[in-house]
């Protein structure tokens, strides 16, 4: 039974608790129906003249007792519903109600054979489902909260839903499912960041003095730099767990340790601290060959041979 054919039996239900029948057996096994005003047969006086609709009455009367089963022929079903009502009028009032129903618009048809194309492109349109996948159109309040991943992952959907033959509304609710989901993923990542990041930070600076940590970590950041080709970028790399690189304290200290290795002193962890180390070199260097006085009395001497002895550090 498809959902229009149920519609319309639940409509002649209706009009069939309407149309009020007394169905009561006798000896013969035979029927006798009793109808209500519904039915047009009334014993009503009218215009105060005593009289009855005795043509009605006379039309009912030359119904065969198995106007049922003639009316029905071979169809089970239709017997079966044509035995709900008690004459004829009820059964034309039902028909009428029902045809009211479909011709409203409130019961949809069932899909045709798609290889239909023009029965197709009809039912589309009585369904709402626009004529491509770009047609389906989602409200503002769902669409400001996309973001540029969801774009190519909403068209495929919505290629796939079309071919489905889904209904606008379902495009929507499954929609607002997914960037929902996205949403609370995205919050339960950046919660999770976060909270690594500081228990890194915190177990770097246990393992490191306070003088050291900024330097190692330019050391680290250095090293990866030069080693790969994302650059500062190593650090939101994640492994399949999820953790990101950068909040993995033994692979930071593991970089830290490669940049001193390649690098040398800490003074040399960025650029900017290799600037300063060569240009106090040569300051040095110039007080040594204007002013040897100046370069004794002030522990130019000392400070000279810690930058020579990083430096030869730096190229071992």
């Amino acid at each position: 039974m498809t959902e229009a054919t149920a519609k319309v039996e639940e409509v002649v239900n209706d009009t069939t608790e309407e149309v009020t029948t007394d169905t009561v057996a006798d000896n013969g096994g035979k029927q006798e129906e009793s109808q209500t005003a519904d039915t047009g047969a009334t014993d009503h006086k009218t215009g105060g003249e005593g009289t009855t609709d005795k043509a009605t009455d006379d039309k009912a009367a030359a119904l065969p007792d198995n106007w049922r089963e003639l009316a029905a022929g071979d169809d089970e079903d239709t017997l079966r519903l044509m035995k709900r009502y008690g004459s004829l009028n009820g059964v034309a009032k039902a028909l009428k109600e029902a045809q009211a129903v479909i011709r409203s618009g409130k019961i949809k048809r069932d899909m045709p054979d798609p290889k239909d194309e023009k029965a197709m492109a009809e039912w589309r349109k009585e369904q709402g489902i626009p004529d491509a996948p770009e047609g389906y159109k989602l409200p503002e309040t769902l669409t400001k909260r996309l973001v540029d991943e969801d774009k190519p992952v909403l068209a495929s959907f919505t290629e796939f839903a079309h071919g489905k033959n889904a209904p606008p509304a379902f495009v929507e609710m499954a929609t607002e499912w997914y960037v929902s989901m996205n949403e609370q993923a995205a919050e339960a990542q950046r919660a999770a960041d976060e909270s690594a990041r500081e228990a890194a930070e915190d177990a770097l600076r246990d393992s490191w003095s306070r003088d050291e940590y900024k330097g190692n970590l330019n050391l680290a950041n250095r090293f990866m730099a030069s080693a790969t080709e994302i650059g500062a970028a190593w650090t939101e790399a994640r492994l399949p767990d999820g953790r990101r690189l950068g909040d993995i304290p033994g692979f930071i200290q593991w970089a830290s340790d490669k940049g001193r290795e390649s690098f040398g002193d800490t003074v040399f962890a960025s650029a900017d601290s290799e600037s300063k180390h060569n240009s106090r070199k040569a300051e040095i260097e110039t007080v040594m060959k204007t002013d040897i006085d100046r370069y004794y009395a002030e522990g130019m001497d000392k400070e000279y041979a810690e930058i020579t002895e990083r430096e030869t550090k730096r190229r071992k």
